[in-house]
């Protein structure tokens, strides 16, 4: 709690601070509360001197919180998130309900907060009893067989509401396979209906388990079973902006780049959350920013290049990175402008970005910006980029400068870097105008054999079309 307050942007102390308590939360399951003033865990008072005590007991009481249970080997997420969600800046008069609609929102399995405002409530167990569906005895396979053969709306009803207890037992229970293939043999289903009540009945029942956890268990296994990412995937995009949200929470939780790419590529085929996505270009946590920034640009999300431009304002050169590099796929009239200013970035990397996806706009205006960049750079890493996006818009000018990279010095007292006349050969390669084509041949010959091959390399690659640009 102390950190998310006073060091939000703390991100690896907040992961270590994490790990700590999970391998805390192991050894028992934790209640914490505020009692005659003190913040107590499990009934004893912790000393006001230890860091974050006082922070915590604050939150709290602003946010009228009777006391938080914590269950023995409680989830990361279900800790995280709930301490986020308390973190929160307390509302006068509000008696926590704010912060109350968010955590059912966010529905965590083993982490519960009660306010004083609410009344005791009964049993749970007596609750449910005589709240819920009867768990059907029948195996899921039997459920589906009863499903298939109803022939009226009552029977499909009364088999879709068992069903629907069932994959809410199983998502209870971290069975995320299972909730996962159940939901995915519903949409198969509805997908064939042609009865439209009929359908409006299984709409009905998916619409019910279209919440937080239930999608999350859908989203959670696409990593784990890659041959049904597909099947899956189709269960996300049935269920609109709650299905996007599920894959946004896990993609940003990820731990491994390979989870993130699944994650990622199942976001961009469902085409939604773009609102959720543009309200993380905002967050404190640089990564989360990043991942936003990285899917509205793959999402080609062009009513959103004003907000990411404004990002190539942060601190972070990670987050102005995927800001340049999404602006660069947009394309923009106003992503243009935003790239050009990102040209003087203090950031090698944001430049060469910048310089890459400048060349999406073809054109004298971009021409002259890369070539005037060109001039100024003293980086070589963004020189070579700047070379390579003159060689894609192809201009007179572009091809102009380029061939003054690629040619031999003037003198024997002026030398030029190899490196950078192979990427100047290379560019011309790629702009294949017959000016360009036309000093490829002569540098075939050059008396530097990585400049020679580099341009018998152009040469060879023939059979592509030249562009409508001569130079």
């Amino acid at each position: 709690m102390w950190l998310l307050i006073h060091q939000a942007e703390s991100v690896d102390e907040q992961k270590a601070a994490l790990r700590a308590l999970v391998t805390v939360s192991k050894q028992g399951g934790v209640t914490l509360a505020v009692l005659e003033g003190q913040l107590t865990v499990n009934g004893e008072p912790l000393p006001p001197a230890l860091t974050g005590v006082q922070e915590l007991r604050s939150q709290f009481v602003g946010h009228g919180v009777r006391e938080m249970v914590v269950d023995v080997g409680a989830l990361p997420a279900d800790i995280l998130g709930t301490a986020r969600v308390i973190a929160a800046v307390p509302v006068s008069g509000d008696e926590g309900r704010e912060i109350s609609a968010k955590l059912r929102a966010l529905a965590p399995r083993s982490v519960r907060v009660t306010f004083k405002r609410e009344k005791a409530e009964a049993d749970p167990i007596i609750v449910r009893a005589f709240t819920t569906v009867d768990r059907p005895q029948d195996s899921s396979d039997d459920l589906f067989t009863t499903l298939d053969a109803a022939t009226s709306v009552a029977l499909v009803t009364r088999a879709l509401d068992q069903i629907a207890a069932v994959v809410e037992t199983h998502a209870q229970g971290n069975k995320s396979v299972a909730v996962a293939d159940h939901l995915s043999q519903l949409i198969r289903r509805e997908s064939v209906q042609q009865d439209p009540e009929m359908k409006l009945a299984y709409g009905s029942a998916i619409r019910r388990l279209s919440k937080p956890t239930t999608l999350r268990a859908v989203a959670s296994v696409l990593p784990r079973r890659k041959e049904r990412v597909d099947e899956f995937v189709q269960v996300l995009m049935r269920t609109g902006d709650a299905g996007a949200e599920a894959l946004i929470e896990q993609l940003t939780a990820a731990q491994s780049l390979s989870e993130r790419r699944v994650f990622f590529d199942a976001l961009v085929q469902l085409k939604t959350g773009k609102p959720m996505l543009v309200h993380m270009l905002g967050d404190p946590r640089w990564y989360v920013a990043r991942n936003a920034a990285d899917l509205l640009g793959e999402l080609g999300a062009t009513d959103t290049d004003h907000q990411l431009s404004e990002l190539l304002k942060h601190d972070d050169d990670r987050v102005r990175r995927a800001a340049a590099h999404a602006l660069g796929k947009l394309g923009t009239r106003h992503a243009v402008v935003a790239l050009r200013r990102a040209l003087k970035d203090s950031s090698v990397h944001v430049r060469a970005l910048a310089a890459s996806g400048l060349a999406t706009r073809k054109g004298a205006p971009s021409s002259s910006t890369l070539v005037k960049a060109l001039d100024g750079e003293t980086e070589q890493e963004v020189q070579v980029a700047i070379l390579a996006a003159l060689g894609r818009v192809a201009t007179l000018e572009a091809v102009q400068r380029l061939i003054k990279a690629a040619e031999p010095a003037g003198n024997l007292f002026k030398r030029k870097s190899v490196a950078l006349r192979v990427a100047a050969v290379h560019a011309l390669g790629e702009a294949r105008t017959p000016g360009a084509m036309a000093v490829l041949k002569d540098l075939s010959t050059d008396k530097d054999k990585d400049v020679r091959e580099a341009a018998t390399r152009a040469l060879a690659h023939t059979d592509r079309p030249e562009p409508t640009t001569l130079a």
